[in-house]
């Protein structure tokens, strides 16, 4: 059964059973026309590539599912098989539980433990809506026995219309192997500067990682109906992730805690690392999207 929450000029609808994810997210103008902010999970495409999802205990990929860590070899599921990789923790393939709920805000709960999986932890996902958008609190508590790296991540599918551009402050992004995954040499990348954002209708295939975005600020503009997003992080989620396809109108701004497959390549920094939980330990970030009109140029 999914929960729809109506409040402050936005509509939120949630799936709890289904890994928690977001199947859409509209606002309201005062005209009352309502716009769609995430591409709406409506079943038309498959799962996980709408809406908005939670990436727990780690963001994006890692290389073949393994690394060491502590003298250990840690083995993950390989959820990509055609690639090789693990992706996108485990949390989205599992329900959460409804800890409470009103007229604006969800509070979900998530209790993992899997036979031959070392990651057991909590995680917690507070969904509220007020007139200063979506706002989305993330938490995983590590309730295992062992000190493990945990990160996390939140995956939002955005609408791209043929002008739309993204926004904001970085220095560079990480340059790619030829599996996608980073390697730690920085390039620059024009097309997100604030003074002249260029639009990603044009734009071919991108998949880029970007250290330390600052100031945790992105800008979406879609000129043809006036309307600018503000997507805002906080806490662990320092540093974005930007995927664009060249096949849909959507794209992808991810506030993330690390780098991908980081626990491969420490070369990466300890900036981008995934943070160290003894049991007990909890990591937590929040993401914020909010829109307006405006008045394009």
């Amino acid at each position: 059964m999914t929960i729809t929450l109506i409040a402050g000029g936005y509509r939120v609808v949630v799936d709890p059973a289904g890994g928690g994810v977001i199947l859409s997210l509209d606002w309201q103008a005062k005209t009352g026309t309502w716009s769609a902010l995430f591409a709406p999970a409506d079943g038309s495409v498959p799962p996980f590539k709408a809406g908005c999802f939670t990436m727990l205990p780690f963001a994006n990929r890692i290389k073949k599912g393994r690394f060491g860590f502590d003298g250990r070899e840690i083995v993950l599921s390989v959820n990509l098989p055609d690639e090789g990789m693990a992706i996108h923790g485990f949390s989205r393939e599992h329900p959460w539980r409804v800890a409470s709920l009103n007229d604006a805000k969800l509070f979900l709960e998530q209790n993992f433990a899997s036979v031959g999986n070392l990651y057991q932890y909590v995680a917690q996902q507070e969904i509220g809506l007020s007139e200063q958008g979506l706002r989305i609190g993330l938490s995983i508590r590590n309730t295992g026995e062992h000190t493990l790296p945990f990160g996390m991540g939140l995956h939002p599918w955005f609408v791209k219309t043929p002008r739309t551009t993204l926004s904001f402050g970085s220095s560079g992004a990480f340059e790619r192997d030829e599996a996608g995954l980073p390697l730690p040499k920085r390039v620059e990348t024009p097309i997100f500067r604030s003074e002249a954002p260029e639009s990603l209708g044009e734009l071919p295939y991108f998949d880029r990682f970007f250290p330390e975005w600052s100031p945790f600020l992105a800008r979406i503009c879609r000129p043809e109906e006036g309307l600018a997003i503000t997507l805002e992080a906080d806490g662990a989620l320092r540093h974005l992730h930007v995927f664009v396809p060249d096949n849909r109108p959507v794209f992808c701004a991810e506030p993330v805690s690390h780098a991908p497959d980081v626990v491969n390549r420490p070369e990466l920094g300890e900036s981008n690392a995934m943070a160290v939980l003894q049991p007990g330990d909890t990591l937590s970030g929040a993401m914020t999207v909010r829109a307006e009109n405006y008045l394009p140029s």
